[in-house]
């Protein structure tokens, strides 16, 4: 009898929880999909804010990252993004080993939260490239 190769050996269904990692090994992400969304978005964060700043004279309107900018510059700013976005993708591979939906929601959440920064720096340059402001 042949052998189905058109469906994955190491799938896991969605609605079992994933095995429990052996000690130093690496398991295979939950939502993987999620997470390129999450880091595209969150790189266009970065991009979008430092053109603001250093291009057009903007100002960081999160303290956090506003103080981490001031400190440390655009190596902060990464480095402050991407941990966050490292937090999140633990956490939601953490979850999933016991709730599936939950980490779902999560991540979809992240994807959400991400997504306001971006939309707002794409507004607020469209905005000034439609009425540029006269000095």
């Amino acid at each position: 009898m042949a052998r189905d190769d058109s469906r994955p050996v190491d799938r896991i269904p969605d609605h079992e929880p994933s095995p429990k990692p052996h000690f130093l090994a690496v398991p295979r992400l939950r939502f993987q999909n999620e997470y390129v969304w999450f880091l595209f978005l969150s790189a266009c964060d970065i991009m979008l804010t430092w053109f603001i700043l250093v291009r057009r004279g903007g100002e960081e309107i999160n303290p956090v990252a506003g103080l981490t900018i001031d400190r440390w510059g655009l190596w902060g700013a990464i480095a402050l993004k991407f941990s966050l976005v490292l937090f999140v993708v633990v956490a939601c591979e953490w979850i999933a080993r016991e709730r599936i939906v939950v980490a779902r929601r999560l991540a979809w959440t992240a994807i959400g939260i991400s997504s306001l920064p971006v939309v707002y720096s794409l507004a607020l340059l469209t905005y000034h490239w439609a009425y540029p402001i006269e000095v």
